[in-house]
């Protein structure tokens, strides 16, 4: 099971927030601003966002218009613009008891943020006032508030109260086996606490109860978004993200304005092997991102990254750039991030780290001499300092210089002071640099025709990436590409095919279908069949490549 951490590293890049728009003045040009979560809609539902709906006891279409709406922007996790839908809702029809229970539910937690003890007791509040007014509906809003009331109770996101909540949601889920929506927000309910500390059979159940409620919802309607982005995530944290493969090929057309919906398929185009699509899929939610922000009349450049998700699609994007060799696209997600680390303030590693994905991706692919150019890192950002390094040093070894490469390996320090309590990302933070620096080294040898000291190098970096330290780390993986690929390229250049083609094999368990490593195992299987090696390995790309194996 993977951990979730989307993090909103670059919302920390500029230098202050964008003022609040007049609500009532932007909202002709809200359909988009929404779903980067920015501005609130407030006389107007949103289309773009997915399904979603429930029924619920009013005399007044147009709260019943707004707390569906709500529903849609909160499941497409456009959270506050979701929130305000339900407030809309509120003010149509202020004896709506759902109306009520829609905020409240809004502001609780998700997969991927919990809230503290500040936000449950204000949610807590509205959840009261639902009860109150629901005191002679329907049933079934008699439950659902009952449930929510548990989730405020100690709860969060890994807290007693989540599971009370979750376990309440399904009863009423199996009260009501016919209804889409109930099922998807149990599964929801389900998945929020999962991903945290407990026993794993535990944690097990929670999940494959989520996943089976979620395709009962699929089977009865195979285009409900809501129940397609939560399959995508629990058949990811599950280990068959290809279950939702089909599902995922549709679900950007069902839900064209939600930026964060576009994204999600690369979830499991890039545990398949589709890292094209992967990257794609986050070059159109970043243009979604780069739409809304303009809109919004974001500061330029960097008023982009407040927008909650923009962060994740780009460092996303990168991901599968790098892997599928779309330079064209890797280079235009990171050069933005590039160009923000002079005035980025510092913050957790994880910030860093993924920053440093800009740089993986401007060492792999952009001009040697442009890279070499790039401007220092502050001294007190000592793990960016060394993904520069390492970016600088990927340049060098693509133009052979291997005392350069060695270079700015040496400059990447061994150790750095972290203090694990206060930042618990610092220190994968330090595992990366550790694995560019062993990456580097052993581009090095290579290049001096020291494939033995290449392979111990490459191995040492294998280690720390396959260790537990990264085991449920980041999605996408935070290191770019599987580094046993390298070591079976330094094994074949020893003359030691077979334990080659052992160490590929390895490396497409990691990432399966990763161009690179499938061009090497040709390689190596035309090597173990007696054919002469060839002095290049034909690479990958929209763009025809071709890498050494100093590169791999």
């Amino acid at each position: 099971m993977r951990t979730l951490l989307l993090a909103p590293l670059m919302l920390l890049l500029a230098p202050a927030a964008a003022p609040a728009l007049d609500q009532t003045e932007a909202a002709p040009s809200l359909h988009k601003i929404c779903g980067g979560d920015l501005v609130a809609p407030s006389t107007t539902v949103l289309p773009g966002y997915g399904t979603g709906s429930l029924a619920i006891a009013t005399n007044t279409p147009a709260a019943q218009a707004f707390f569906d709406n709500g529903l849609q922007l909160s499941h497409a996790f456009a959270h506050k613009a979701g929130t305000a839908a339900f407030q809309a809702a509120r003010r149509l029809d202020p004896a709506c008891a759902m109306c009520a229970w829609g905020e409240a539910w809004s502001l609780g937690p998700t997969i991927n943020y919990p809230v503290g003890a500040d936000e449950q007791a204000k949610a807590s509040k509205i959840v009261a006032e639902a009860a109150k007014l629901a005191a002679s509906g329907p049933e079934k809003e008699r439950q659902l508030i009952a449930a929510l009331a548990l989730r405020y109770t100690r709860g969060g996101g890994s807290g007693p109260g989540d599971l009370a909540f979750a376990k309440a949601m399904d009863d009423i889920a199996r009260a009501y086996p016919d209804d889409s929506e109930i099922a998807t927000l149990a599964a929801d309910a389900w998945m929020i606490p999962t991903p945290q500390k407990g026993p794993k059979q535990a944690r097990q159940d929670r999940l494959h109860r989520a996943v089976a409620l979620l395709e009962g919802v699929l089977k009865r309607d195979p285009d409900f978004t809501p129940a397609i982005h939560f399959y995508i995530h629990a058949t990811e944290m599950s280990g068959f993200p290809g279950r939702a493969e089909l599902y995922a090929n549709k679900l950007a057309t069902l839900a064209p304005a939600a930026s964060h919906l576009v994204h999600m398929p690369s979830h499991t185009y890039y545990w398949l092997g589709r890292y094209q699509d992967a990257a794609d899929a986050n070059v159109r939610a970043a243009a979604i991102d780069a739409a809304d922000a303009k809109a919004a009349k974001l500061p330029e450049p960097d008023g982009i990254y407040q927008l909650t998700y923009h962060a994740h699609n780009v460092q996303f994007g990168i991901g599968g750039a790098l892997i599928s060799g779309d330079a064209k696209s890797a280079l235009a997600l990171s050069a933005p991030i590039i160009a923000a680390v002079a005035h980025m303030p510092k913050g957790p590693g994880y910030y860093d780290m993924a920053a440093g994905t800009g740089y993986f991706a401007q060492g792999r692919f952009a001009d040697p001499d442009t890279v070499l150019a790039l401007p220092d890192v502050p001294a007190d950002r000592p793990f960016l300092r060394a993904y520069r390094h390492y970016a600088r040093g990927e340049a060098l070894a693509r133009k052979g210089d291997a005392v350069g490469v060695r270079a700015e390996a040496d400059a990447i320090p061994t150790r750095i002071a972290i203090d694990a309590k206060k930042d618990d990302s610092a220190p994968q933070a330090l595992g990366l640099t550790r694995i560019a620096r062993f990456v580097l080294m052993g581009r090095a040898a290579m290049l001096e025709k020291r494939p033995d000291r290449a392979a111990k190098f490459y191995a040492a970096a294998a280690r720390i990436e396959e260790s537990p330290l990264f085991a449920d780390w980041t999605d996408p993986p935070s290191w770019w590409y599987p580094v046993r690929r390298s070591l079976a390229a330094a094994l074949l250049a020893q003359g030691k095919p077979k334990d080659a083609l052992a160490q590929a094999d390895a490396a497409l368990k990691r990432r399966p279908r990763d161009p690179v490593t499938l061009a090497l195992k040709t390689e190596i299987e035309a090597t173990l069949a007696g054919k002469p090696a060839s002095a290049t390995i034909l690479a990958y790309g929209r763009k025809r490549r071709t890498i050494t194996p100093a590169m791999i």
